[in-house]
């Protein structure tokens, strides 16, 4: 089984909702995944792809990178503990609009050629980062397109003001 990356953008609303009941929105987060994989062309499929989004097996290597390079916001993880409930590796945490504002700007200045400048393969490999195999000659090349969605990612979020939960499954 894999160890996946995952965020669900919410507004600030829902944050509120969020911390006052955590089922409620692990279980939004769940409707969510079940509309998106079912129902992709249906407005709940399509809320899903706006407001879910993945690193996959990419979230311990751009972790890693963006500690490396100084990000002041924990991106991948999340901060703020609300439940104690297991999401599958452990609790979701959040991360409130001022954090995402920061993080987003963080990223935005963060070209990802820079991200990795002077990072090889064999760093990560020795990182014992998930998972194995960072030291491939594509595995940078790999990570790529998963840090540029997530720049775009948490653009959008802090434009629109919200938050994000992030977790692992």
């Amino acid at each position: 089984m894999s160890m996946i990356g995952n965020h669900l953008r919410i507004t600030p609303l829902e944050l509120d909702r969020a911390r006052k009941d955590p089922d409620w929105v692990q279980e939004y987060a769940d409707d969510l995944e079940d509309a998106e994989l079912d129902e992709p062309g249906s407005p709940d499929g399509q809320l899903a792809a706006d407001r879910l989004h993945r690193t996959e097996k990419s979230w311990d290597a751009l972790r890693h990178l963006l500690q490396r390079a100084g990000c002041p916001v924990n991106v991948i993880r999340g901060e703020e503990a609300f439940t104690e409930a297991d999401w599958g590796y452990g609790p979701a945490l959040l991360l409130p609009p001022d954090r995402v504002a920061a993080a987003a700007a963080f990223l935005s200045a963060l070209p990802y050629d820079r991200l990795i400048e002077g990072v090889t393969g064999a760093e990560l490999e020795a990182a014992g980062l998930y998972p194995q195999g960072w030291d491939e000659p594509d595995a940078l090349d790999f990570l790529r397109g998963y840090y540029e969605e997530l720049v775009g990612y948490f653009a959008a979020a802090a434009r629109e003001g919200d938050a994000m939960v992030a977790w692992l499954s």
